[in-house]
């Protein structure tokens, strides 16, 4: 039998709890922006110690944006979308995963904007869940390759991995995968999966291009 759904009540509940604890996780993420903001200031910062802060700031930042959306619960959908450079905001996040990484993470140069419309912390998540599924299925001796394009109307993503692959993809996806295809969906996306010319799995993703 189906599962009874959930009482309103209990999912009121929830929500609430959930609002508490991004409302206590706030000053701590403050603090740490402030932390590195200040040491960030320190002129004789060695400079690979100040792209650490930077990038602890980056991701700190991302966090503190997260607390903000749950928060601002009643904050219209379309106040939450910015015009937002794809390939700006998959450097910042390929940047941060190769903190973790071992292997080689490459992001194919493109001196040309691709804009696009969305919920910025959702693309964020979609590109997060993607890096992290392929560098883990690479392995960190393995290589993940990241190419934005796009055409007349739609901005495409690629991902290619030296991993052993998945075969069959919908048989073999996981959570992230999943989390992937359902954040592309609520922003008017859309996923595909194949095998890739270095071995592993091709993803691309595509958004539409933003009308300016």
């Amino acid at each position: 039998m189906p599962a009874a759904p959930r009482p309103a009540r209990e999912k009121d509940e929830g929500f609430q709890r959930l609002r508490e604890t991004c409302h206590d996780i706030r000053q701590p993420v403050a603090g740490v922006l402030a932390l590195a903001g200040a040491a960030l200031a320190d002129p004789g910062l060695p400079e690979v110690t100040r792209s650490y802060l930077e990038q602890i700031v980056t991701q700190a930042q991302a966090l503190s944006e997260v607390i903000r959306q749950r928060l601002v619960a009643n904050e219209s959908a379309a106040a939450q979308v910015l015009l937002t450079d794809l390939r700006q905001l998959t450097d910042e996040v390929a940047t941060a995963e190769r903190v973790i990484y071992g292997g080689d993470l490459e992001v194919v140069p493109n001196a040309e904007p691709v804009l696009v419309r969305v919920n910025q912390l959702d693309v964020r998540g979609i590109i997060f869940n993607l890096l992290s599924n392929v560098t883990r299925a690479a392995g960190p001796a393995g290589s993940v390759k990241v190419e934005i394009s796009h055409d007349s109307c739609l901005a495409q993503l690629v991902v290619e991995d030296t991993g052993p692959g998945f075969g069959n993809v919908p048989g073999g996806a996981g959570l992230g995968w999943r989390i992937v295809a359902r954040g592309l969906a609520s922003c008017g996306g859309k996923i595909s999966y194949g095998h890739s010319a270095l071995g592993g799995v091709r993803g691309n993703f595509w958004l539409p291009l933003a009308v300016i």
